[in-house]
C-alpha cells in the first residue's frame, strides 16, 4: 500500500476517533440534561399531587384536637354548638396538617344541614380558626390552621 494512502487512512481514522469522542461527549451532556429535566418534572408532579407544599413526613402533632378546640373556645372563637360540632369534626385532621372534607360528609357526620355547615365553616374562616388553601380534586375545600 502506498504511503500516501496509508497516511490518508490514518488521518481518517484519527478524525473518526475525534468525531466519536465528540459524539460521546454530546450524548453524556444530553443524558445529564435529560436527568435534570426528569428531576424537575418529578418535582412538578409532586407539587401538583400535594399542593400544600413539598412532600415530607408529617411530624407527630404537638397539638391535640382537644387542645385546639379548648383554645378556640377559650378565645370565644367557637360560639355556638353548631360551630363547635363542625370544628370538632375538622380538628383531628387539622392538627395533622389539613382537612379536606366535602360539605355533604361534614353534614352527615354532624347531623347539620349543608347550609348550616357552610355557615359554620365561613365563621371559622372569618374568626381566623382555619384558612382555606384550595380545593381537592373531588371538589372538597381544603382547610389548614392559620
Amino acid at each position: 500500500m502506498p504511503q500516501q494512502v496509508a497516511d490518508a487512512i490514518v488521518r481518517l481514522e484519527e478524525r473518526n476517533i475525534r468525531a466519536d469522542e465528540m459524539l460521546t461527549e454530546f450524548q453524556e451532556e444530553r443524558n445529564d440534561l435529560l436527568r435534570q429535566i426528569s428531576r424537575s418534572l418529578q418535582d412538578i408532579a409532586a407539587t401538583l399531587r400535594h399542593p400544600g407544599g413539598p412532600s415530607r413526613p408529617t411530624p407527630e402533632p404537638e397539638l391535640t384536637p382537644q387542645d385546639l378546640l379548648a383554645a378556640w373556645k377559650a378565645k370565644n372563637l367557637v360560639v355556638t354548638e353548631d360551630v363547635h360540632a363542625v370544628a370538632a369534626f375538622l380538628a383531628p385532621a387539622l392538627v395533622r396538617g389539613e382537612a379536606r372534607h366535602r360539605l355533604e360528609v361534614i353534614s352527615t357526620r354532624t347531623g347539620l344541614p349543608q347550609d348550616r355547615v357552610n355557615d359554620c365553616l365561613r365563621m371559622l374562616v372569618k374568626r381566623g380558626c382555619v384558612r382555606q388553601t384550595g380545593c381537592a380534586p373531588d371538589g372538597a375545600p381544603v382547610y389548614v390552621l392559620p
